[in-house]
């Protein structure tokens, strides 16, 4: 498996990833939910923060994934860290994109921090994936488009 940062041939990615900055368990999402309640501003996952309300997934980001015509699949810091270890100093939270085994960061730490909220970071993920899709009549496009 290797990582890189530059873009890859007009085509779907195998799967999108999204790899939280936070532990995974009952103890650690009840922390969470604590922090973003009665601290948001200083919660470290954006991607939480931006994607997830108090009583779970908000319905325009699961709408969104929903939508899209490849596999995306959520991880957390210590299982991520685990299965890559190679990725460690990858700042987190970052969305990744994988084709035949080889991950491109698709949106960085800082960038979803930037988009500043869901919306915003729904319209950055869709712009980012638009160039990984091929337009209408190119070779190379194997699900549909949304």
């Amino acid at each position: 498996m290797s990582f890189g940062s530059t873009l890859m041939p007009r085509q779907n990615p195998d799967r999108l990833l999204m790899v939280y900055n936070a532990d995974q368990g009952f103890f650690n999402a009840l922390n969470d939910w604590a922090h973003k309640f009665f601290s948001p501003e200083t919660y470290d996952c954006r991607l939480c923060h931006y994607t997830y309300g108090l009583t779970g997934m908000l319905a325009p980001w699961k709408a969104f994934i929903e939508s899209q015509p490849f596999t995306t699949e959520f991880s957390y810091r210590p299982k991520f860290w685990q299965m890559h270890p190679e990725m460690r100093s990858l700042p987190l939270p970052v969305i990744l994109t994988e084709k035949a085994g080889r991950f491109e960061v698709l949106l960085s730490a800082e960038e979803i921090k930037a988009a500043g909220g869901l919306e915003p970071l729904i319209a950055c993920v869709r712009s980012k994936l638009e160039l990984w899709r091929p337009g209408p009549g190119s070779p190379g496009l194997a699900h549909g488009t949304s």
